[in-house]
């Protein structure tokens, strides 16, 4: 057993290798013993906007690939673009659908970009999902089937399952309500002439496989080692290249992974038909969108991408959302007020993560949260108990602060270095990268009444004396220390309202409706702190007449 496996001693250097990605790591090397480079994959069919659902594979597959690296394996990391597949519906929201809908059973990688820029649909996916990839660290070699399969690549693989239709019917045949016609073959493809896969194959033996086009009455003969327009059908396809890639680990959706599904049809197929093993396997569940029923679909035009998610989630908080999760769980993707608190739940897991062990049992928590981090990390890095953790805000009030400037980042940064929370480079990338996230949350998802703005201009209101009494001390203490800090504005606010009716309760609507115009806010203490008394003063001196 290597010190990798050894995971039963809590002072072992290695006890923290105790993540789900950690256990099928250690299961795919165990299940090929002696292989220093190990082959892991990840894929997706281009066929529209590739969404954080589909994010949830390769992720999984990249907490794997650090895993075994962290074991001391050397790991090949593959990603498979389907761009051979059939474009079979136009999504919503597509421009040109009707130069769509006439290129309707076409391969995706032949179906011209409708927006313009790359050279194909498919080309205009892979590019957007491959960029958005690159802030989170993810880095595989991205494979497109295309390519593979006009360049004759999997030629043997294609002449293999043709001498062996039988053993695939059987296999498919036993998890299929409706048998398969006698004279199946195993093969989809499209026309030379017209690009549909309307097509009828024939296989005279040997590399040779003879078609007629339905759609366009083509015939034409193509020798699989000559590349061209013949490709297996999925369910065959997935076992093949398990084997031409050597395939050690790779997830699967739900839907993927039931009894009879195409995991277990694959298991069957690569060992009967290509003499290889099925590699090492997790299913995953559902990624959900806070208030969306169902599972996200491409189709439907109303999907949220990896590039959304990281317009409001930090890169490593992103990472960390997925690495938290195990992956059989489904979850939500949240842009409502939850938001807030997953970012007070990441922060509470990263100041975690560093806290030095005290040999109690809260030592097991902690071991977890690093853990957690080290894989969500961008840039991988071992975290050592006890070291120092750059500051960064939180977002809640950090959140109230951008809006008292208006979403103004560099006066917002300037204040946090003011009182000490914002020190040296780090931090302030850090306080950057947030105050980014914040404001776009602020300004694109945020609900209504948790939003401000401060008033522009002063409004004069009429007050009962009680009011008029609480609100002249308030304005007093302002006057006398403009930038008075929060901890010392506190004791102060309990005291105005001494000798009156009112509560801090009801007298805090009142300072709300002058400040925002309503009767409402962020703390109020946290409020008039950050605007400071210039701002905050003629906006109150206004209901107070001459005083």
């Amino acid at each position: 057993m290597s010190r990798a496996d050894d995971t039963s001693q809590p002072n072992s250097p290695e006890a923290h290798f105790a993540h789900w990605a950690d256990h099928a790591a250690r299961q795919t090397r165990q299940a090929h013993p002696g292989k220093s480079t190990l082959t892991v994959a990840a894929g997706i069919t281009p066929s529209g906007v590739v969404h954080i659902g589909n994010f949830r594979e390769v992720m999984t597959v990249d907490l794997v690939a650090r895993a075994l690296r962290d074991q001391g394996v050397e790991v090949r990391f593959i990603y498979s673009w389907d761009d051979f597949d059939v474009f079979r519906k136009v999504p919503a929201g597509v421009p040109q659908a009707d130069m769509l809908e006439d290129n309707l059973r076409r391969s995706v990688a032949d179906v011209p970009d409708p927006f313009g820029e790359q050279d194909s649909y498919a080309s205009h996916f892979i590019a957007a999902f491959e960029s958005s990839l690159a802030p989170l660290g993810i880095e595989p070699e991205f494979i497109r089937q295309s390519r593979r399969y006009r360049g004759g690549d999997y030629a043997e693989g294609i002449r293999r399952a043709l001498e062996d239709r039988e053993a695939l019917r059987e296999i498919l045949n036993a998890h299929r309500t409706q048998p398969l016609d006698p004279d199946w073959l195993p093969l989809a493809g499209f026309c030379d002439a017209c690009g549909r896969d309307e097509i009828v194959f024939s296989w005279p033996g040997e590399w040779s496989v003879v078609y007629s086009c339905r759609s366009c009455e083509q015939e034409a003969t193509v020798d699989l080692r000559e590349g061209g327009n013949v490709k297996l059908p999925w369910r065959v396809d997935w076992p093949m290249r398990w084997c031409h890639e050597a395939v050690a680990f790779e997830p699967g959706g739900k839907d993927h992974s039931s009894a009879g599904g195409s995991y277990d049809t694959g298991r069957e197929i690569v060992a009967r038909v290509y003499q290889g093993e099925a590699p090492q396997y997790v299913a995953y569940d559902f990624v959900r969108v806070k208030g969306r029923g169902g599972k996200i679909s491409s189709s439907t035009g109303e999907v949220i991408t990896v590039d959304d998610c990281l317009a409001i989630y930090e890169p490593e908080m992103l990472r960390w959302i997925f690495a938290s999760q195990r992956p059989g769980s489904e979850f939500q993707i949240s842009f409502d007020l939850d938001v807030i608190k997953l970012y007070e739940d990441y922060d509470r897991a990263r100041r975690l993560a560093h806290e030095a062990e005290d040999g109690t049992k809260a030592d097991k928590k902690r071991r977890i949260a690093r853990r957690t981090f080290e894989l969500a990390a961008v840039e991988p890095a071992r975290i050592e108990p006890g070291t120092e953790l750059p500051s960064v805000p939180g977002f809640r009030g950090l959140s109230v602060v951008l809006q008292a400037y208006d979403g103004d980042i560099d006066r917002s940064q300037a204040r946090f270095e003011s009182m000490g929370e914002v020190k040296g480079e780090k931090e302030k990338a850090l306080f950057r990268q947030r105050a980014e996230c914040c404001w776009r949350w602020i300004e694109e998802y945020a609900p209504e009444e948790f939003c401000y703005r401060l008033r522009t201009e002063a409004v004069s209101r009429s007050l009962t004396q009680d009011q008029s009494t609480a609100l002249g001390r308030l304005v007093d203490v302002l006057r006398k220390e403009p930038e008075i800090s929060e901890g010392a504005l506190i004791p102060k606010m309990k005291t105005l309202c001494d000798e009156t009716d009112l509560t801090l309760k009801t007298f805090c609507p009142v300072a709300y409706d002058l400040l925002v115009g309503r009767d409402h806010g962020p703390k109020l203490t946290t409020l008039l702190t950050t605007i400071g008394g210039e701002r905050a003063l003629p906006l109150l001196e206004a209901s107070l007449g001459s005083e």
